[in-house]
């Protein structure tokens, strides 16, 4: 069928699509193990009725979730891996960035005083040598820290006083470890810093922003709602011109209308303002601006953050967008997006179990992939 002709069916496929089922199996998390090839040797392990570019990773629960898509790649990560707490997405809220950076995966766990066994696990299981921890005392104690360093792991902190402080000091690893790495590179001029801004009372907008943001060399601030919170602004009108061999301007760039109504209370310049009419056309309005070749795209729940936020850094580790869904229902801005994809060979990665995405969802994208 002709994309002419594709793109006129688009409106009927979305209608149908809700009546459609797929199997469990259809859309069931890998079931044989990723090989560390090559990041472009993309493996097939589930299709659904010759849709070998659809996929879902659920695990039993958030925690389970994250180790499977840790897995669900054919990328070899570093010896880094990222733990977050598991009940709250304050502090994982501008790691997508930063797991894109270390080429690390994004795990989670309940705070206190261990770290989940699964978690442990499957850290030994693909040998990581070294562990972020996001988050003070208050989240992982002392004593989770030492059954990490137990195992032979270095384990190293980031922390702030608060969410805001937590993502200055996250951005200000991810643009010394870029400019660390232009250096390696032979490059000799400096980079902009790119700051993607979003609120840090919700989690959708600063989701999909971490995902942008790797994707542009850039990092994830947060805005205290529709208020410019102090940390955030001290990097913004000086700490960032004390990056070593990095900074010679700053873009900053707003996601949602929060962050944005925060940046024209309080900044002279933005270069760019992402405000969809809501969370879905916010998410789709950065992945229409993707600079690299969108080959693989994450679809995770825009109600619930768990898997959104595990989502988000492993996508940013494959180049491609985060899209948020409601659960009754695809929002047709996301299924405009995704149907342009319907054609060719992009890899669609639905996130969680049909608890948080139900299987309408999935069977409206499968149906786009049909037509």
């Amino acid at each position: 069928m002709s994309t002419s002709v594709r793109r006129t069916t688009l409106a009927t496929a979305v209608a149908l699509a809700g009546s459609l089922t797929v199997g469990m199996s259809a859309f069931a998390a890998p079931s044989t193990p990723y090989q560390d090839d090559a990041d472009s040797a993309w493996t097939h392990v589930a299709s659904n009725d010759g849709n070998k570019h659809l996929y879902r990773v659920a695990g039993t629960d958030r925690i389970a979730t994250a180790i499977k898509l840790m897995n669900a790649t054919t990328k070899h990560w570093s010896d880094t891996v990222i733990i977050a707490r598991s009940d709250n997405f304050a502090d994982a809220l501008a790691s997508a960035p930063l797991a894109d950076v270390k080429d690390a995966p994004l795990l989670v766990s309940k705070p206190g005083s261990s770290i989940d066994s699964r978690v442990l696990d499957a850290i030994a299981q693909r040998h990581f040598h070294h562990v972020i921890l996001l988050g003070g005392t208050g989240v992982f104690t002392e004593a989770a820290r030492a059954q990490l360093e137990g195992m032979g792991l270095t384990v190293d902190r980031q922390r702030g006083i608060d969410r805001y402080e937590t993502a200055v000091g996250i951005a200000k690893r991810v643009a010394n470890d870029l400019a660390m790495r232009y250096r390696a590179e032979g490059w000799t001029f400096k980079k902009t810093v790119n700051v993607y801004l979003a609120t840090g009372l919700a989690f959708p907008d600063a989701m999909g922003a971490g995902a942008a943001a790797a994707d542009n060399d850039g990092v994830v601030l947060l805005t205290a709602g529709t208020k410019m919170n102090a940390s955030t602004y001290k990097f913004l009108k000086k700490e960032w011109k004390t990056i070593p061999w990095f900074a010679n301007g700053i873009e900053i760039h707003t996601v949602g209308g929060a962050a944005e109504k925060a940046a024209k209370s309080s900044i002279e310049d933005i270069a760019d303002t992402n405000t969809g009419a809501d969370r879905y056309a916010t998410a789709v309005m950065l992945a229409n601006k993707f600079k690299h070749p969108v080959e693989k795209i994450a679809v995770a729940s825009g109600e619930t953050y768990a898997d959104g936020v595990t989502a988000g850094a492993w996508i940013a580790n494959h180049d491609g967008p985060l899209l948020l869904t409601a659960n009754a229902s695809l929002p047709k801005v996301v299924a405009n997006y995704l149907f342009k994809f319907a054609d060719g060979g992009t890899d669609v990665v639905v996130v969680g179990g049909p608890g948080s995405v139900s299987r309408n969802v999935s069977a409206q994208i499968a149906n786009l992939f049909l037509l």
